[in-house]
C-alpha cells in the first residue's frame, strides 16, 4: 500500500505549496530514464523524495526506486501473447 503524501509547507507567502506531478514521456532512447534518476537522486539528496511511478512494462531494470511498478501487476509477455496485434503498437 502506498504511503500517504504529506501536506504541502507554506510558502513565504503563507499559501501552501502545490504538489508537482511531472509525467515523463517520449520516443525509446531519448533519455526518459536518465532524466527521471537524476532527478530522483537530486530530489532525494534535497531530502525530499519523489513519489516515482513506472508504468512501462517491458522495461528490464528500473535504475531508481518506484514506489509503485506497473511490472508487479502487468506482466508485458502475457499481453502479447494474448493480444499479438498489440505487437504492431507497442514500443516495448
Amino acid at each position: 500500500m502506498a504511503a500517504p503524501v504529506a501536506p504541502a509547507e507554506p510558502q513565504a507567502s503563507g499559501a501552501p505549496q502545490l504538489p508537482v506531478c511531472l509525467l515523463v514521456l517520449g520516443m525509446a532512447g531519448s533519455g526518459k530514464t536518465t532524466f527521471v534518476q537524476r532527478l530522483t537522486g537530486h530530489l532525494h539528496n534535497r531530502g525530499s523524495p519523489p513519489y516515482v511511478i513506472n508504468l512501462d512494462p517491458a522495461v528490464h531494470e528500473v535504475p531508481f526506486p518506484a514506489n509503485i511498478d506497473i511490472r508487479d501487476t502487468v506482466k508485458y509477455k502475457e499481453v502479447m501473447k494474448q493480444y499479438p496485434f498489440l505487437c504492431l503498437l507497442w514500443d516495448g
